[in-house]
């Protein structure tokens, strides 16, 4: 509870209870699925669920911009579902492509009791194509690990134009920002700022880079993920 006080979060008993009972329905399958690498409940609890919440920190900066919220490569529903339970004005999609996962998430997602919650199951370089999902968010996170070119091609497209994209990423995001903010620049993208939170009981500092979507993504974008992997973006 300090946690949430320091960082100015209003909450209620229900979504503290909400919040435990996910923690105990990830670490119980986590044991069965391998949904996330972190295996002991209180590793869990920090490096996956105080993590996710970090963004908080910068709720009227970020959460504040728009209602319909996608959380591409969401996994175990990291962060959706967590920010979900905070913000239940706001429509929360998750996209994941694996089927053991998704079988996770409907089970939780359903125990939660969490109606601002849908589930999206496909890879992002097809469903990104789709009229129904493209550039038809207000905001765009990704949490997933992945080469920072991938993310940027895999995640821009899903971006309205005026909405944000913010990566969850660590300070190795200055040197990827160095060398590939032209590509960002192609993707319809531009660099608002990185921004810095602690996790508590971490002595890890958290990074999130702000992307604004200032023009449509090119239709070319996504390309197939074979070609995503090897080739640059201009091939």
């Amino acid at each position: 509870n300090l946690f949430f006080r320091r960082n100015n979060i209003l909450y209620t008993e229900e979504q503290i209870e909400k919040v435990l009972l996910y923690l105990d329905l990830l670490y119980s399958q986590n044991k069965i699925i391998n949904l996330v690498g972190t295996k002991e409940k209180d590793q869990i609890f920090i490096r996956q669920i105080f993590d996710s919440l970090s963004l908080i920190k910068y709720q009227d900066r970020i959460l504040k911009s728009g209602n319909k919220i996608l959380d591409i490569g969401t996994g175990a529903g990291l962060p959706g579902i967590v920010l979900a339970i905070f913000f239940k004005n706001k429509d929360f999609y998750l996209l994941e492509k694996t089927l053991k996962k998704t079988k996770f998430l409907e089970k939780a997602i359903e125990k939660l009791g969490l109606d601002n919650v849908k589930l999206i199951r496909g890879r992002a370089e097809i469903i990104g194509k789709d009229k129904r999902y493209r550039e038809q968010f207000d905001l765009v996170l990704a949490r997933a690990v992945t080469k920072f070119l991938i993310l940027i091609e895999l995640s821009i497209p899903f971006c309205k134009i005026n909405g944000k994209i913010i990566f969850y990423k660590s300070k190795k995001i200055f040197g990827e920002l160095k060398n590939f903010s032209n590509e960002v620049i192609e993707l319809g993208g531009k660099v608002l700022n990185v921004l810095e939170a602690e996790t508590p009981c971490l002595q890890e500092l958290r990074v999130f880079l702000e992307i604004k979507k200032v023009k449509n993504t090119p239709s070319k974008y996504p390309r197939s993920f074979s070609r995503i992997k090897r080739e640059d973006l201009y091939n």
